[in-house]
């Protein structure tokens, strides 16, 4: 087992929560010890049960009758809750398994793998992810949880962890007023539930002071287990700090005084969603029974109008008939006048086309003599231009060649410096490296023997422990005097190997960097001549490239300028002939723009008579089109008759069916009772503005319906104590259980059928003042700190 402690020893066996990847520490019942050396059966535990929680009875019972000694308007808690949980526990009135509890609690070295009960150890600060897996664990299986932890900060803490999980109803028990030793707990939680307070239930106890009623058996109406209800309103206490005496601090029972309920996350949401999306769905079936009414009557009266517009169609189609035949006899006379004036425009337009021919052929001749001269020009430019391209390609690949040549005569210059001074180096990097590889050897002996002393060591604390009587073991007794010089050595020795360790992982990172540089100066030394042969034979090569070049260009620009002013000339030819053939061209064009307007109004004046044409048979199909239409709507008019009758009939059963729905709702006919729709969408309304308020913060639940509803009930001991009154929990899970103590540990323990405690090796309940004197030692100790005690190494 691993704990966070100086003291723990290596785990002979380890179990892995496999979900959390955490350790768990199972209690085994093997070579069981019970503490107290009492284990003698179920009779022998109810004595034992009795022996160490009847005087912490009687203590919480003497503190809590001073605390009440001073009257106040509202009293504190106190340690009723603890009281009336010790108080269940030895009348053996728990939801679990009262054997398991009580082993547990007084002999947990008598406890096995398949209780249910379960130890959770982890590095400080990891408690969240254990329990937030352990209560997707029992949610997934529909079980009720009940997270208690020593602090509110910390319940609220783990709270935000789980709070937005759309499947867990969570819970916050908020106690006020705050503690003096923290500040508000910041949660997405929703406002307190309002509700009047009722007067605390309390019954005498069996020693004549104050006592808390019962966990069981109790009639819901007399569930509340406090001065508190189980969902109070939180007062507003006064503002001030509460003051802290030199002889330490004041439990919280001596604080809180009411408690309330708060439901935190979007599982609460969701249903309260859910809820008011169904009552949506009932309104809109009771608007829909006006609208289907108020359809049918719509469709009545178009059906109506559909008539009489029927009526005026037939009318003005009868009008169109008589317009068409007029129209036609217009258009007959306008085609014969536009056909006279086409042939009129067919004379001119052949006058003009003979004049044409010949500019025209002229144009062409020119054109083509034009054509070929660019094609010549084209050609020669196009020539002079790739010796041009090839001028400059050798110029650029000489400044390239002249940049090679100078890199090259740089690089022979540095690397036969650079080699020089490698030479001179490599002896010395060498001698360093097998210095600083001796120095790793030296500080890696020293490293191990550092680890064997520290094993010595260790091994010499276990044997002392295994010394230890059973007393020495639950700190009854006082440990042996070389326990301490032990421990103290295993510090010592854990120390000097940490040291030895690091220096030998320094000397070991230096001898790889000096072998490192020498291996580097003998690769460059080997490499060097090559490199430097290669720059040599890049200097010859560019000289020689370079002379090559310059006689190349001078051939080139030569050859360049020959082919440029051949391509000049050329230009020069192909201008002259195109002005020719643009002067043709012209004289022809203005012939043709004569035969072209004579053409374009000949074939005006051939679409005008064919317009006309087309215009008389239009009109003529128009009248004969308007006749045959005034025929089927005449048909189409009965047709529709009937269609609308049929639409009327569905309207009608719509109608019908719209107000049975709202029958079924109401649970009378809207027909017959106009109220009714009204007063059953008022009660909708209201009730969805109350779930609209619940979802914005601004109305209170009823605390029933949250512990009857919820999934996950989280908060500290004493809050539990004040809310949940006679719920009855699937587990129980205890965070940071080492500062937990037994009473405030019962107070969830006797609500719950399984256990889970998640907590640090090492961590205590915290002292406070009114706990001076306690007579059995459970307020030092953890019950999760006791049970690790008793399986060590295991």
């Amino acid at each position: 087992m691993v704990t966070g402690g100086e003291e723990d020893e290596e785990p002979a066996g380890e179990e892995i929560d496999a979900r959390a990847g955490l350790e768990t520490v199972p209690i085994e019942a093997s070579d069981p010890t019970p503490p107290l050396g009492t284990d003698s059966g179920e009779e022998g535990r109810r004595e034992l049960v009795e022996s160490v929680y009847g005087p912490l009875s009687e203590f919480y019972e003497r503190i809590d009758a001073r605390l009440r000694e001073v009257p106040e308007d509202v009293p504190p808690v106190g340690w009723a809750p603890h009281i009336a949980a010790l108080r269940a526990l030895r009348d053996g009135r728990v939801v679990g398994d009262w054997d398991v509890l009580a082993r547990f609690l007084v002999a947990p070295g008598a406890l096995d793998d398949t209780d249910p009960l379960r130890l959770v150890e982890v590095p400080e600060g990891d408690e969240a992810g254990v329990v937030r897996e352990a209560v997707r664990e029992l949610t997934a299986a529909d079980g009720r949880a009940l997270l208690v932890a020593p602090t509110r900060e910390k319940a609220a803490e783990l709270l935000r962890t789980m709070e937005g999980d759309p499947e867990i109803f969570s819970l916050l028990i908020e106690t006020l007023p705050e503690t003096a030793e923290s500040g508000s707990v910041a949660t997405r939680a929703m406002p307190p539930v309002e509700k009047e307070p009722a007067p605390p239930v309390r019954e005498p106890g069996s020693n004549g002071t104050i006592e808390f009623k019962p966990l069981v058996d109790v009639p819901a109406a007399d569930a509340s287990p406090s001065g508190a209800t189980r969902a109070e309103p939180l007062p507003t206490p006064p503002a001030m700090e509460p003051a802290v005496p030199e002889e330490g601090p004041s439990a919280p029972e001596t604080r809180v005084r009411s408690a309330a309920l708060r439901p935190v996350g979007e599982a609460w949401r969701l249903s309260w969603q859910t809820e008011v999306r169904l009552l949506r769905r009932g309104l809109m079936w009771l608007e829909q029974w006006p609208r289907d009414a108020a359809a049918l009557q719509a469709v009545q009266s178009e059906n109506l109008r559909r008539a009489e517009r029927l009526e005026v169609e037939k009318a003005g189609l009868s009008a169109a008939i008589g317009e068409a035949r007029d129209a036609a006899g217009a258009a007959e006379e306008a085609a014969a006048a536009a056909e006279a004036e086409a042939e009129r425009l067919t004379g001119v337009q052949e006058e003009a086309e003979a004049e044409l021919v010949e500019p025209r052929a002229e144009a062409q001749r020119l054109k083509q003599a034009a054509d070929e001269a660019g094609a010549e020009a084209n050609t020669l430019t196009r020539t002079a231009d790739a010796a041009y391209a090839r001028c400059v390609q050798m110029d650029e690949r000489a400044k390239t060649a002249q940049a090679e040549l100078q890199g090259a005569r740089q690089a022979e210059a540095s690397l036969t410096d650079e080699l020089t001074r490698a030479r001179e180096a490599l002896p010395g990097a060498a001698e360093e490296a097998h210095r600083l590889t001796a120095a790793d050897a030296d500080a890696a002996a020293e490293g191990h023997a550092a680890y064997y002393r520290l094993v010595s060591a260790e091994s010499a604390l276990a044997a002392q422990r295994r010394k230890m009587s059973l007393g020495q073991r639950l700190h009854v007794a006082s440990p042996p005097s070389e326990l301490r010089s032990l421990r103290a050595e295993v510090k010592t020795r854990t120390r000097e190997a940490d040291e030895a360790a690091s220096r030998a992982r320094e000397a070991r990172e230096a001898a790889e960097q000096a072998e490192r540089l020498r291996r580097g100066l003998a690769s460059f030394v080997s490499e060097g001549g090559a490199r430097l042969k290669a720059a040599q034979e890049a200097q010859e090569r560019l000289g020689t490239e370079l002379a090559w070049l310059a006689a190349e260009r001078e051939k080139a620009g030569a050859e360049h300028r020959e082919q440029a002013r051949l391509a000049s000339e050329s230009v020069e030819r192909a201008t002259e002939a195109g002005l020719r053939a643009r002067a043709a061209h012209q004289a022809a064009q203005a012939i043709e723009e004569r035969v072209n307007t004579a053409r374009t109004s000949r074939e005006e004046a051939l679409s005008a008579a064919a317009r006309a044409r087309a215009d008389a048979e239009a009109a003529a199909a128009n009248a004969a089109e308007s006749a045959a239409a005034l025929a089927r709507l005449t048909e189409e008019g009965a047709q529709e008759m009937t269609s609308w009758e049929a639409e009327l009939e569905t309207l009608t059963q719509t109608e019908a069916r719209s107000r049975e729905n709202v029958r079924e709702i109401c649970g009378a006919d809207p027909a017959d009772d106009p109220e009714a729709v009204p007063t059953h969408q008022r009660r909708a309304m209201a009730r969805i503005e109350e779930l609209t308020g619940y979802m914005e913060g601004g109305r209170a639940v009823g605390s029933e319906v949250l512990l009857r509803t919820a999934d996950l009930v989280v908060g500290t001991p004493a809050g539990a104590g004040l809310t949940v009154g006679d719920e009855e929990f699937d587990a129980l899970i205890v965070a940071d259980a080492g500062a937990v103590t037994d009473g405030e540990f019962l107070i969830g323990a006797v609500r719950a059928r399984r256990w889970i405690l998640v907590g640090t090796a090492g961590a205590r309940p915290p002292g406070y003042r009114e706990y001076a004197g306690e007579p059995s030692g459970r307020l030092e100790e953890s019950p999760f700190e006791r049970a690790l005690t008793a399986a060590p190494g295991r």
